[in-house]
């Protein structure tokens, strides 16, 4: 049963225009960051390659923390689409698993809250290459791109952040059944953000600052604050030092509340609110 609601999930959405807009939106705004200095996506990138892997981890934290509007849209959805139905009852009352009906949703509305960031890899892929073409970048500021770089921002910020800001998204809007309270719970994770990004301006807090992070974008300017030009050309985020570990611990939180909401719910519960109201 779970892989018929995971599917469900992606496959409903996909039939909606919402995930191609979001999309679209991301790639445009990549592109245009890599092929004009007009467009700046967390600042100015100075004096390494427009599409290095610093500058590419730079658009991803940044669409990260926006994504967490994405994850409201895919996460609320997920977890209210029956109630607003109405169609509720009749499902309760049906022989599912409650771990295939949760998790299966859930993971669903993670997949496809990922494929809007994907948005930047294209964006940057094409302006990589039509840039210097168009004549809109000198063929000098283009470096070569790393798979590493793609792969390693997706399962150390894309796909985590996602996870952490949907699982927040999906434990607020089953409890509530409200989407206004959604939204509280999503903006409360970018007002974590900047709490982080004060903590950082002092040196004595950077390393509380960059584990207290939520997106793992303050970890990231710690691990790579001292780059030379030609590590920020070269070097993608990995799986060690204080990034690695402010995802383990973000992740491992994320993780506790997915299983707090799961034994918090109950079908029987739902059928017997819904015999009351009858």
């Amino acid at each position: 049963m779970f892989k018929e609601f995971f599917l469900l999930e992606i496959k409903s959405a996909l039939k909606r225009p919402m995930v191609y807009i979001f999309f679209l939106i991301v790639a445009l705004l990549s592109f245009f960051a890599v092929i004009t200095d007009s467009i700046t996506i967390g600042g100015s990138v100075g004096n390494v390659m427009k599409n290095a892997p610093v500058v590419i981890t730079q658009f991803v934290g940044v669409f990260s923390i926006i994504g967490v509007l994405f994850a409201v849209a895919f996460f609320n959805n997920a977890a209210l689409r029956d109630y607003n139905n109405q169609f509720n009852e009749i499902l309760f009352s049906t022989p599912i698993s409650k771990a295939s009906f949760l998790f299966g949703r859930f993971f669903g509305a993670l997949m496809l809250s990922t494929i809007p960031l994907l948005g930047v890899y294209l964006g940057v892929v094409l302006g990589s290459s039509l840039g210097p073409i168009l004549g809109s970048v000198s063929a000098e500021r283009i470096g070569p791109l790393f798979l590493e770089t793609f792969v390693n921002n997706y399962l150390l910020f894309i796909l985590p952040n996602m996870f952490i800001a949907g699982v927040i998204v999906f434990a607020l809007a089953t409890k509530f059944k409200n989407t206004v309270v959604s939204f509280v719970g999503a903006f409360g994770l970018i007002v974590a953000y900047s709490i982080a990004g004060t903590l950082l301006s002092d040196v004595d807090n950077e390393t509380i600052a960059a584990l207290a992070d939520t997106f793992g974008d303050r970890a990231w300017t710690v691990e790579s604050r001292y780059f030379t030009p030609m590590e920020k050309n070269t070097v993608s985020p990995g799986f060690s030092g204080i990034l690695f570990l402010n995802r383990l611990v973000w992740l491992g939180i994320g993780a506790i509340v997915l299983i707090v909401t799961y034994l918090n719910f109950s079908f029987k519960e739902k059928q017997s609110k819904a015999k009351k109201q009858n």
